[in-house]
């Protein structure tokens, strides 16, 4: 058996880290590869749930911690966040350099760990390059972190094609399906009894999960007259809602204590629950009505149960749409009228033979043996070119 690779994965919070965990436990149990384990951004917030703790229930160990001091949701203070967790990455890299870094997705907290990494010269395996928000600043941190990394692993074939665009070379460049469908898969989801008791939501009545998120190029004032909008027609809608807590993004205070305000005035019809954790949250998306927001798990995870997504405002515009999914304006009257179809049994009639194209659930295998074949040490590997795309090569 030849040396083992030293595998660094990164999570920057709740949400990568329910996508990143199969491909954690592969690394963990490989022959192969060494696991060290990254934790930064909201898992480190008390504010955001502190959910390291999501991690340690898991038992699985965290190598490294940096803190970045999340404050506020200003501008700048995300841009001094960055620049501590620049600084708490460098100092990693000295003293412990891996063989590869693990990166998903297009979390501002990936600059942190991208620029030194670079600059240490350790190669990046990026996931889900090639997609498109355009209501977000996370398209312009993929799509650096895609230049910057040597090895990708896109959910779709579309996804794939556009890294190659990019200048990547396409026997760097995987197909490989969504972690999220691993999770569903391999995951023993919750009963309806149980998820009553650790929600309160009844979800033999009709309950919207939802989760929206700061719509990041949008201005700061912006997002409150967003939230309130969403908030006024669920006033108007017959349902009830189980809203989780938004990203870190600039401006999630605003939603955040709009939804605790909300829920404190109506509590029949909102529950607002900080942090569902992985197995709670596909559970509820399983068994609810409905989901409502702008999170890229309405996206990517729902059409496995094939569960209607009422999809607000531009925040993930550009990503491919499932047949689940209905595309709204964050306004008042639109939200309400997408949320009647969403319920109605023509709809729902309409989604009985829909295909998830998201993978067979076996994404984090195909990962691992491509990363187990690459040798990260050849002097060569990170000095990639660029690749002159041609529709006829891909």
């Amino acid at each position: 058996m030849g040396k083992m690779k030293n595998v660094m994965v990164l999570t920057t919070g709740r949400a990568d880290y329910g996508l990143l965990y199969p491909l954690i436990k592969k690394i963990e149990k490989s022959e192969k590869s060494n696991l060290i384990l990254c934790a930064t951004g909201s898992h480190l917030s008390k504010f955001h749930g502190y959910t390291l703790d999501l991690i340690k229930k898991d038992n699985i160990a965290v190598d490294y911690q940096v803190d970045l001091k999340i404050g506020s949701d200003t501008e700048q203070d995300i841009c001094s966040s960055i620049s501590i967790g620049i600084q708490g990455f460098s100092e990693i890299f000295l003293k412990n350099r891996p063989d590869v870094l693990i990166l998903l997705g297009d979390r501002y907290e990936l600059f942190c760990v991208a620029i030194p990494a670079v600059i240490y010269k350790i190669p990046i395996v990026h996931l889900y390059g090639g997609e498109v928000t355009k209501g977000a600043v996370d398209d312009s941190v993929r799509h650096c972190v895609t230049k910057m990394s040597s090895l990708h692993f896109a959910s779709l074939e579309i996804y794939r094609k556009r890294i190659i665009q990019m200048g990547e070379f396409p026997d760097k460049v995987f197909n490989v399906g969504a972690l999220g469908i691993d999770n569903i898969k391999n995951t023993n989801l919750p009963a309806i009894d149980e998820l009553k008791s650790i929600t309160g939501a009844d979800f033999r009545k009709k309950i919207a999960l939802m989760t929206y998120h700061p719509v990041t190029l949008d201005d700061y004032e912006e997002t409150e007259k967003q939230i309130n909008e969403i908030l006024n027609a669920i006033k108007n809608c017959e349902i009830c809602v189980l809203a989780t807590m938004p990203n870190a993004d600039s401006g999630n205070s605003l939603i955040f204590n709009s939804l605790k305000n909300f829920s404190e005035k109506y509590p029949q019809k909102l529950i607002l629950v900080k942090n569902l954790g992985q197995r709670i949250y596909l559970g509820a998306m399983k068994y609810c009505s409905l989901v409502i927001g702008n999170s890229s798990s309405g996206i990517i995870e729902s059409p496995y149960f094939k569960t209607p997504v009422v999809n607000i405002g531009d925040r993930q515009a550009g990503r491919f749409k499932a047949d689940n999914i209905i595309d709204c304006e964050c306004q008042k009257e639109a939200i309400e009228k997408s949320v009647e179809k969403a319920l109605s049994l023509e709809f729902r009639k309409k989604l009985e033979k829909m295909i998830n194209p998201y993978g067979e659930g076996n994404t984090a295998e195909k990962i691992l043996n491509v990363i187990d074949k690459t040798d990260f040490s050849d002097k060569n590997f990170l000095k990639k070119g660029f690749y002159d795309y041609l529709k006829s090569d891909v």
